[in-house]
C-alpha cells in the first residue's frame, strides 16, 4: 500500500517537473523573440506569424490587406451540359458567376509553367470539350488574379494577361497576355469542381469565335444578343459642400489628413489645398484630387518598410489604392466604381491605373480615371483621381452586336470591347476594336 502511494506521488512530481521544464522552454523562446528586430520581417515569415499569434502584434500588412478583388472581371463563361454560357457587363451577374466559378479556378490556377502556344492549338482545345473563360479589362500579374480566385500562381506570376481559357478536354490553361501573345501550360481541376460551377453558373448562351473570324479565337459571341444601354448625362460634383462635409472627412482621412489639417483655398474657394509637413493634398470641388508626398516620405503607406516584399508588396498597394478610390467615390456620391486594368513597375516604383465603370461598363475619358504611384517601401508618392456623376437617360442604346463586330474586324483588331465615350456631352455606349501592338 505504501509503496503505491510513493508511486504516485513520484509520477505527480515528474509531471510537476515536465510542466515547469515546458513552461521554461515557452518564456525562453518568448524572450528570445522579444529581443529580436520582429518588425523588420516578412509578414508571411513563419517566426513573425509565431510571434504575432503569442503576442498579439498582427500589424500592418495582414490587417490592412481585405484581400477583395481590386478589378472586376469583363467577361466570364462556362459549359454546360455541352452548351457555352457567359455573363458580361452586368455587377450583379458578374458578382454571382465569379461565386459559381471561384473554386474551379482555384484548382486551374495552382501554378504550372507556360509556354508559348499557337492560335490553331487554342482554337482546337476550344473545341474538345468543357471550357471556363476569366476575362478583364486591361492586362493585370497572373499571380494577382490567381490570389482573388483562391488559387496560387508563383512562376511567371507576373506575367500581365487579359483572359485566361481553361480547356479541360485538353488539361491545359491558356493565357493571352499583353500585346496578344498567347500561352499555355499543363492545368487540372477535379470533375467535382467542373460540376459544382456547372450546377451554380447560370449565363446567356454564347459561342467562342474559334477561327472563323479574324478577332482573338477565344472572344464571345452571344447568341441573339441585344445589349441596350442607357445615355449618360454628366452630374455635378461639389466635394466642398456643406452637405458633403462627411464625405471631405472621411476622404481627407483615406490620404492620412485630419479634418483640422492646414489648407488654403484657390480658384475663388472652388478648390482646397490641404498641407502637413510631408504631403500636399488638392481637392477641387467638381472632383478632382490631386495628391502629392514629397523626400520619400508621405501620409500614406500600403505598408511599413520590410513588411511585405514581391508580389505581396504589390497586393497591398491595390488594397491600399482600392480603399482610398472607395472613400472618394463615397465623398463624391457618384454611381461608378473603380478597377484596376493596368499595372506598370519600373525601377523602384509601381503605377496603377483604375478605370471607372457605369454599371459594369466602362467609361471612358481623355485620361485615366485614377493612377497611384507607390515606392519600393509601401509610401504613395502620388495619386490623381477624376470623379465623375451621371444621370441615367431614359433613352436606351443598342449596342453593335458582338457578332456582327467580329464579322467586319480585321487583323489588327482583334480583340472588342464596350464601353462609354462621350459624345456632344452626353455618354454614349458603343463597342471598340482594341488594336494590337504587333
Amino acid at each position: 500500500m505504501k509503496s503505491a502511494r510513493r508511486s504516485v506521488k513520484n509520477i505527480a512530481k515528474n509531471i510537476s517537473l515536465l510542466v515547469l521544464v515546458a513552461l521554461l522552454g515557452i518564456l525562453c523562446a518568448a524572450n528570445w523573440l522579444t529581443g529580436m528586430n520582429i518588425a523588420q520581417m516578412p509578414a508571411d515569415n513563419l517566426l513573425r506569424r509565431a510571434y504575432d499569434h503569442l503576442f498579439g502584434g498582427a500589424v500592418g500588412y495582414e490587417l490592412r490587406s481585405s484581400g477583395v478583388a481590386a478589378a472586376e472581371p469583363a467577361q466570364l463563361a462556362l459549359t454546360v451540359d455541352g452548351q457555352l454560357y457567359g455573363v458580361q457587363y452586368n455587377l450583379t451577374e458578374m458578382d454571382a458567376g465569379v461565386n459559381a466559378v471561384r473554386a474551379l479556378w482555384a484548382q486551374v490556377l495552382a501554378d504550372g509553367a507556360l509556354e508559348p502556344a499557337g492560335e490553331d492549338a487554342l482554337t482546337d482545345a476550344l473545341q474538345a470539350g468543357d471550357c471556363a473563360l476569366l476575362r478583364y479589362h486591361g492586362s493585370l500579374p497572373l499571380g494577382v488574379i490567381a490570389g482573388w480566385m483562391d488559387g496560387n500562381w508563383s512562376e511567371d506570376g507576373s506575367l500581365l494577361v487579359e483572359t485566361l481559357v481553361y480547356t479541360a478536354g485538353t488539361g491545359q490553361l491558356f493565357v493571352r497576355a499583353a500585346a496578344g501573345t498567347l500561352y499555355a501550360a499543363d492545368a487540372q481541376a477535379s470533375g467535382g469542381a467542373m460540376r459544382s460551377a456547372q450546377q451554380a453558373f447560370r449565363g446567356l448562351p454564347c459561342a467562342f469565335a474559334g477561327g472563323q473570324y479574324a478577332v482573338y479565337p477565344e472572344t464571345l459571341l452571344f447568341d441573339s444578343e441585344r445589349l441596350s444601354l442607357p445615355l449618360l448625362e454628366p452630374r455635378t460634383v461639389d466635394l466642398l459642400s456643406v452637405q458633403s462635409g462627411a464625405g471631405l472627412e472621411g476622404l481627407l482621412h483615406a490620404f492620412g489628413f485630419t479634418a483640422y489639417a492646414d489648407f488654403y483655398a484657390e480658384q475663388n474657394g472652388a478648390a482646397r489645398v490641404f498641407v502637413d509637413n510631408v504631403s500636399t493634398l488638392r481637392v477641387s470641388a467638381q472632383g478632382l484630387l490631386q495628391y502629392a508626398s514629397s523626400g520619400g516620405e508621405g501620409t500614406v503607406r500600403a505598408y511599413e518598410e520590410g513588411e511585405v516584399r514581391g508580389q505581396s508588396a504589390l497586393e497591398a498597394q491595390m488594397d491600399c489604392a482600392r480603399l482610398i478610390l472607395n472613400e472618394a467615390l463615397r465623398a463624391g456620391e457618384t454611381d461608378t466604381h473603380a478597377s484596376l486594368y493596368a499595372v506598370q513597375q519600373s525601377g523602384e516604383q509601381t503605377t496603377l491605373a483604375f478605370m471607372q465603370l457605369y454599371g459594369g461598363v466602362p467609361v471612358l475619358g481623355d485620361s485615366d480615371f485614377a493612377t497611384f504611384c507607390f515606392a519600393e517601401d509601401g509610401t504613395l508618392l502620388s495619386a490623381t483621381i477624376r470623379l465623375q456623376r451621371f444621370a441615367a437617360r431614359e433613352a436606351q442604346r443598342t449596342v453593335l452586336p458582338a457578332r456582327q463586330a467580329a464579322a467586319g474586324a480585321s487583323a489588327e483588331e482583334r480583340s472588342m470591347m464596350v464601353a462609354y465615350r462621350a459624345e456632344d456631352s452626353v455618354y454614349v455606349p458603343a463597342r471598340f476594336y482594341l488594336q494590337t501592338e504587333d
